[in-house]
């Protein structure tokens, strides 16, 4: 009798170590799948409801409760949010887990519960620069829409920042050109002439009306309307040309009588003004970000749009400066590509990046989008050629020689905006992925913004908290 006694107490212990192994593999596994699901929910773009769907199919799709004996399994997913903005997912779950030996002893089922967080929390020094393609046609819902998207990453990216320098934005607006600002003109990496006036002379021979004979009535035909031609402005068509013709009908018809000629003289001024904006250097050096005793040309009496923000923490200058975005002028992708490079690199140009060194492991991410392709080519140091071809070949070689800065260490991000040519498609894909970056093809708004929310969601350095 004693012996059956302890032998029920040995295996009731024996079953309590059984089933408390098998309990702690049900909680790893129930664990593991509300890890997955946190982050599923804190991963995803859209609504709150849209969220709490791609947790649960997430959750679902890891957890196979059977395989670990577990029922009654319940997920409770929760929204964690932060100024009104999502900052991470939460994730609780619990089970119960059917006792096997152990039920001798008056156990019947284990309790197993977790609980997963995951949210975005920028802890490491990050600098963020938007190189935006503001070029004509981004007029309309389109610069609307980048501005959007713009300012919902800097207030995504600016809760999850925990100090004040650890995040940093730059915007670098281009076009045919980039406006680096009336600050850098006397730089010792810029070459730009003094403005300067201009006296032109003129001259000309002119016999004046001095009265009208042989009038008569005479019939003039009518004059068909032409129909209007096609012009294009940054690779978008509209109507240009054209007249409305007029009615023939009798007219009164007189010959001119002229006096003798005379000469006019007189003269005007010109203005020869630099705006701002910034050429570029002969090849290879239009490609790479270095050797500035050859300096950078400034091209003068053009317009190119609105001025660059070099990198601050100030996220209410960052979202004015992106509001005052203008489009105009045509597309020439390597110069918002190079600015870009400049602006994270510490070195000058702009030297207002932090430098990557072993005590000071800066992020930096460099974000291109453009709605179309290359409309223009270097004519050096002007942008005024039409080759397209050229300026894909510069945008790779650019892209290669960012890849190769591991000093820096940029991942690059390309968002195609409506755009249709698969060659451009093509070259901003293989830019992103040489530096581990990602491409982003925004065929409409609500994709565009969803590319913008996925990039922020990369740089915000999500992970696991509970």
């Amino acid at each position: 009798m004693v012996f059956a006694l302890s032998a029920v107490g040995m295996l009731g212990v024996g079953g309590l170590a059984l089933d408390y192994a098998r309990g702690a593999r049900a909680k790893a596994a129930l664990f593991a799948a509300a890890d997955s699901a946190a982050l599923a929910g804190a991963r995803f773009v859209g609504t709150a409801a849209e969220r709490e769907d791609a947790a649960r199919r997430t959750f679902e799709a890891n957890l196979k409760a059977s395989d670990y004996g577990l029922t009654n399994v319940s997920m409770r997913p929760e929204n964690v949010q932060r100024e009104g903005r999502n900052y991470g997912y939460r994730v609780g779950a619990t089970g119960e887990l059917p006792t096997s030996i152990s039920k001798v002893l008056g156990f019947q089922e284990v309790g197993v519960s977790v609980l997963a967080e995951a949210i975005g929390v920028l802890t490491t020094p990050t600098e963020v620069v938007m190189a935006l393609d503001t070029t004509y046609s981004m007029t309309g819902w389109k610069i609307s829409t980048l501005k959007d998207a713009a300012t919902r990453l800097v207030d995504d990216l600016r809760p999850l920042a925990h100090g004040p320098d650890k995040l940093r934005f730059g915007i670098v607006p281009f076009a045919q050109y980039v406006n680096i600002g009336l600050s850098n003109r006397n730089k010792p990496w810029m070459n730009v002439p003094a403005n300067w006036t201009e006296t032109v002379n003129y001259c000309y021979d002119d016999r004046p009306v001095i009265g009208q004979s042989n009038c008569r009535t005479e019939y003039v035909p009518p004059t068909p309307p032409s129909p209007p031609g096609t012009c294009y402005n940054d690779g978008v068509p509209y109507s240009c040309g054209g007249s409305n013709g007029s009615p023939g009908g009798n007219r009164t018809v007189c010959d001119n009588v002229y006096g003798p000629v005379q000469k006019v003289c007189g003269s005007y001024q010109v203005q020869h003004r630099w705006n701002g904006c910034a050429g570029s250097r002969n090849h290879p050096l239009n490609t790479r970000d270095d050797s500035y005793g050859t300096r950078i040309p400034g091209i003068m009496d053009v317009e190119c749009g609105t001025e660059i923000l070099d990198l601050t923490s100030n996220t209410t200058r960052v979202k004015q400066h992106i509001q005052s975005l203008t489009p105009q002028g045509e597309t020439y992708i390597p110069s918002g590509l190079i600015w870009g490079w400049r602006m994270l690199s510490p070195q000058a140009p702009l030297e207002t990046a932090n430098p990557r060194n072993s005590g000071n492991q800066v992020r930096k991410f460099l974000i291109l989008m453009t709605d179309g392709l290359n409309t223009k080519s270097p004519t050096y140091p002007s942008h005024d050629g039409s080759d397209g071809a050229q300026s894909n070949t510069l945008v790779s070689e650019i892209c290669r020689n960012v890849a190769a800065d591991t000093a820096n260490a940029i991942t690059i991000f390309t968002v195609a905006f409506d755009v249709a040519d698969n060659a451009t498609k093509n070259l901003l894909r293989t830019c992103a992925t040489a530096t581990n970056g990602q491409f982003f093809d925004a065929r409409n708004s609500a994709d565009f913004l969803a590319a913008f929310s996925k990039i922020g969601m990369t740089i915000g350095e999500l992970r696991l908290t509970k």
